[in-house]
């Protein structure tokens, strides 16, 4: 069954999947969102190929602000698709299509919300960030700084199910070096074998006991996820290596981690990313609080993944969005219309509940 007439959330987020915005190629998805947020009557500044807005209440110009982001890249489509993965369709409550979860919903939910408060009685402000490259890291939220509005907090647009995550784990990427020495395979013994040398170190990695479980964000990881090595079946393999895959958390952070990781394995150890922290932003911040009584699911948990949480985490703020993790950079990549419509009215209470919050704080009156 294909939905005739669709919400304008839902709407937008269909022109959204069908202008193909890979990362590194977001321009033309991004001229058409800065049109829609226009023609609502919203400033719109172009930063590279970013969108940065703002909604104001009829008298909170000079009131608090709450800064919603969410990306508009999306991953390469891949293989193992059965339809077409730009037609942003509708069919049996689902909008198809590659981003339609990961995360043009949040963008489309986001920009709707925004739209229909600005100039509202509104106590205060809404940014908008519509940001690039946050599949790849770049261009994106992390080069923003100042020209950002200033805000108070931040909620961060990722297909959560609307569940409520102050924080996320960080992460550590590594690549292990294992030298050995090639010789024939009929003698081994004139040689060392690296994939030998390479198996203890990954068993080494794999019993670490690591520190550092938090309460919302579940115990530090590290695991090997690729292995690499060898030439040809006759030949002792003379060198290898090993990606490190590592999740950091605010008691066992990243320099631990690395630490850790040093000390159990024999391979000189190749940092490759080490820049995404762990977040945490306290549960009594009035942004979660906000968060919590606009989630329809209630639901406070952390964020499986990183986000541009890390890029804007001097604010206090949290993960929450349309959508499941399970569909997102998946093959048929869908989103559910009624998760759509629900993260429209998410947005809305959260800013007006933050936004009073804020209000009440400073003493000012709407």
């Amino acid at each position: 069954m294909t939905t005739t007439n669709p919400s304008e959330g839902v709407a937008l987020l269909q022109s959204l999947v069908r202008v193909p915005s890979v990362s590194g190629d977001e321009v033309a998805c991004r001229d058409l969102l800065a049109q829609w947020l226009t023609d609502r009557g919203l400033p719109v500044r172009i930063i590279g190929r970013n969108i940065v807005s703002e909604a104001v209440g009829a008298n909170g110009a000079d009131g608090p602000g709450l800064l919603l982001c969410s990306h508009i890249d999306v991953v390469p489509v891949g293989a193992g698709w059965t339809q077409d993965p730009w037609s942003g369709d509708v069919v049996d409550g689902r909008v198809l299509g590659r981003g339609s979860n990961d995360a043009k919903s949040s963008v489309a939910a986001m920009a709707v919300a925004a739209a229909a408060l600005h100039g509202s009685d509104l106590p205060g402000r809404i940014g908008l960030a519509f940001v690039c490259d946050e599949e790849t890291g770049g261009e994106g939220a992390e080069i923003l700084g100042d020209d950002l509005p200033a805000c108070d907090a931040v909620v961060v647009g990722e297909p959560t199910g609307l569940d409520v995550c102050p924080g996320q784990r960080g992460l550590l990427r590594a690549t292990l070096h294992v030298e050995g020495r090639a010789c024939h395979a009929s003698r081994p013994w004139e040689g060392v074998n690296a994939l030998t040398l390479a198996a203890k170190d990954i068993l080494a990695v794999n019993e670490l006991a690591l520190p550092g479980k938090d309460e919302l964000l579940g115990p530090p990881t590290m695991v090997a996820t690729v292995v690499s090595g060898g030439t040809r079946p006759n030949v002792l393999a003379g060198s290898a290596t090993i990606e490190i895959d590592g999740r950091p958390t605010p008691d066992c952070d990243n320099q631990v981690l690395l630490s850790l990781l040093e000390q159990a394995v024999d391979a000189r150890v190749e940092v490759r990313s080490n820049r995404f922290v762990p977040v945490h932003t306290p549960h009594d911040e009035a942004v979660v609080v906000a968060a919590l009584s606009a989630s329809p699911s209630g639901v406070l948990r952390g964020f499986g993944g990183v986000s541009d949480l890390h890029h804007l985490r001097h604010l206090p703020g949290v993960v929450m969005g349309p959508g499941t993790s399970a569909a997102s950079h998946a093959p048929d990549e869908w989103v559910a219309v009624e998760q759509v419509d629900a993260a429209v009215r998410a947005y809305t209470d959260l800013a007006r509940a933050f936004l009073a919050s804020q209000q009440t704080l400073t003493g000012a009156t709407p």
